[in-house]
């Protein structure tokens, strides 16, 4: 029961997180390119790799913050939905350098968090 509040209570913070770090990019940037949600993805991925190499990922402290927090503030279903968008609106271009960004950049993103965990 306890994995089951360290998971929920992380995953409760990190879509506030999300939420409010959404609106703040929203505010500045001007562009069709979904800017905040690749931000998010990003920085979630980095988050989790730091996370992964400090703990592992049996810790109850990656349970809190990487599978709850980083799970919560990251979203593959909105990053395939405003990929579809852009495809619809005629942006396909755009569309796939988002998701080329997104997943690459998200890989990046893991090896490098996993490779400052390891400084620490």
């Amino acid at each position: 029961m306890t994995t089951y509040f360290l998971v929920g209570g992380g995953a409760a913070v990190g879509a506030i997180l999300r939420y409010d770090v959404t609106k703040l990019i929203k505010r500045y940037a001007l562009s069709r390119f979904p800017f905040a949600t690749l931000v998010i993805n990003l920085l979630a991925a980095l988050i989790l790799g730091i996370l992964a190499s400090h703990f592992g990922t049996d810790a109850n402290a990656y349970l809190l913050l990487g599978t709850g927090a980083c799970g919560g503030f990251s979203t593959f279903s909105t990053m395939s939905y405003e990929a579809l968008l852009l495809q619809q609106e005629k942006y396909g271009r755009l569309a796939l350098l988002y998701l080329g960004c997104s997943l690459i950049g998200g890989i990046i993103c893991v090896v490098i968090g996993l490779t400052i965990g390891h400084l620490f």
